[in-house]
């Protein structure tokens, strides 16, 4: 990556009596059928999914829009998950955002590389749905529309 993309934080903050605003994913993989099966399962919740189908979109998208949850493939064009989680983890803006890694590779090494870049969890593709929104439940709050 040449160049780096800095942001200005956010300001403000929403009255108290509004209902808690809606966690945004950015799903980072270039299987399409990802994108559309998380669609349709998380349309159950209070929750709005943004999409990137390779890894140079999706550092922009989530520089743009600060998601509250990154759920990224591993291998896919235009950057790899390594590379994508580096330069998510060097940017003040998404530093802090949980990163889950959703992969059919299945090499010890290569998790164990991912969680030293900055990988917050691992699974396996293919994943129960059920796993994946528990273990999504651990970074964001998920409320059933």
């Amino acid at each position: 990556m040449a160049s780096t993309i800095h942001l200005a934080p956010l300001v403000g903050s929403a009255a108290p009596q509004r209902p808690p605003a809606q966690p945004t994913i950015l799903c980072i993989d270039d299987d399409p059928e990802i994108h559309t099966g998380l669609a349709l399962r998380m349309a159950e919740y209070h929750v709005h999914v943004e999409h990137a189908y390779y890894g140079e979109q999706g550092i922009s998208d989530a520089l743009e829009t600060r998601p509250d949850l990154i759920i990224t493939d591993v291998r896919m064009p235009g950057g790899d998950g390594k590379d994508l989680i580096q330069a998510i983890r060097t940017q003040a803006s998404t530093i802090a955002v949980p990163i889950i890694v959703l992969t059919g590779v299945r090499d010890p090494a290569l998790r164990a590389r991912l969680r030293s870049a900055g990988a917050d969890a691992f699974l396996q593709k293919p994943v129960p749905v059920a796993q994946l929104i528990q273990l999504m439940e651990t970074f964001i709050e998920l409320r059933r529309a």
